[in-house]
């Protein structure tokens, strides 16, 4: 996974460290995809994480996007 991905979804998250096991990494990506992480809560399915997943690489497209048209404006 490119670092990139990894500062846009701690940042969306406002996680603490960045430092995420492979367990805190796909919550994470399925809080992205609605999942609310509570405590007796079961594992997220393959849909949540899969919307996490896409709303993951939207984030970084548009973040993409938008360092590329600040370096053409400058």
């Amino acid at each position: 996974m490119p670092k990139a991905m990894l500062q846009v979804l701690v940042a969306r998250l406002r996680l603490s460290s960045p430092e995420l096991t492979l367990a805190e990494f796909w919550v994470a990506i399925a809080r992205l995809g609605g999942f609310l992480a509570r405590k007796a809560d079961a594992l997220p399915g393959w849909q949540t994480l899969w919307r996490g997943w896409m709303r993951l690489q939207d984030m970084c497209w548009g973040a993409d996007f938008a360092t590329q048209s600040l370096q053409r404006c400058w």
